[in-house]
């Protein structure tokens, strides 16, 4: 079993001022609904990331979330791979 830590972006383009209410996050004054996908960075190359991440962005994500296969970086504990 892979260990994992996740960790979202979020894609927000020109944004002047981004805040929580408790409720939803309000962007420029106005509430948004964040429409979320995943990207899996093991499973794809780094010349294909920019493509994924505009197919998202035309599929009308707002939000790319992926994960981090800690085990792949640290295949001994307190021993970090480049």
């Amino acid at each position: 079993m892979s260990v994992m830590k996740w960790s979202s972006y979020v894609m927000v383009s020109s944004a002047e001022n981004v805040t929580y209410d408790g409720r939803s996050l309000i962007i420029d004054g106005q509430r948004r609904l964040l429409f979320s996908g995943s990207i899996h960075y093991p499973r794809s190359t780094p010349e294909m990331w920019p493509s994924l991440i505009e197919k998202a962005k035309e599929g009308g994500l707002d939000v790319i979330q992926t994960y981090v296969f800690w085990n792949l970086h640290e295949r001994k504990q307190g021993e970090v791979s480049e």
